[in-house]
């Protein structure tokens, strides 16, 4: 088998694994995996994209890129044993392991201050995506959605008010790592953020 993550991380390569998941881990039992407003038909291994209508197309390259996350993070996934989420959470720098990796979501987290200006379009987008808005003790919104069925991300954004600049923070439950190592969860960390920038496009 290949390892060129272009090359191993498909539906040819990923199918068996990635079938099993109907019915466990949180998703339900059926021929589709449904997250993040993407539908994975596990006939054929086609992706159509719920925000365009469309199906992403691997000859370009987000969609190659968006490809290879999802059948990279789905197979990791697929092969964790199911443990619920505790509610308590940690940030990306408290994983085992970061510092052989690095990945770091601070990237992330300056796309997501430079496309939310606005607080409200962050909780817009999040619904979008089956999100909410959450209570947090500090930030102008916290938003709650999940990654995969039981790995929930919490986005908590504080806007620019002239005398501080606008910060975002990322945090999951303890139990990510359950489920993906580092760079697994930055990628489709990666993933998310891109949907929601999307889709604040489209606000």
């Amino acid at each position: 088998m290949s390892t060129n993550p272009l090359e191993l991380w498909t539906w040819r390569n990923c199918k068996e694994v990635v079938k099993s998941l109907p019915g466990r881990l949180g998703f339900p039992a059926g021929d589709k995996l449904e997250f993040l407003g993407l539908e994975l038909d596990l006939k054929n291994g086609s992706i159509k994209d719920s925000l365009t209508g469309g199906t992403v197309n691997v000859n370009q390259r987000e969609g190659r890129r968006t490809v290879n996350t999802i059948f990279y993070a789905l197979s990791a996934y697929s092969e964790s044993p199911e443990k619920i989420p505790t509610g308590k959470l940690i940030s990306s720098k408290q994983f085992r392991g970061t510092q052989f990796t690095k990945r770091d979501t601070l990237g992330e987290r300056d796309r997501i201050t430079q496309s939310f200006e606005d607080p409200a379009k962050l909780e817009t987008a999040a619904t979008a995506l089956r999100g909410s808005k959450v209570e947090f003790p500090y930030g102008d919104i916290a938003v709650n959605l999940n990654l995969l069925p039981f790995i929930p991300l919490t986005i908590v954004l504080a806007v620019d008010d002239g005398e501080f600049p606008g910060d975002a923070r990322l945090f999951y439950d303890e139990t990510v790592e359950n489920y993906l190592d580092a760079e697994q969860t930055y990628f489709l960390t990666s993933l998310t953020v891109s949907r929601l920038i999307q889709l604040a496009g489209e606000l």
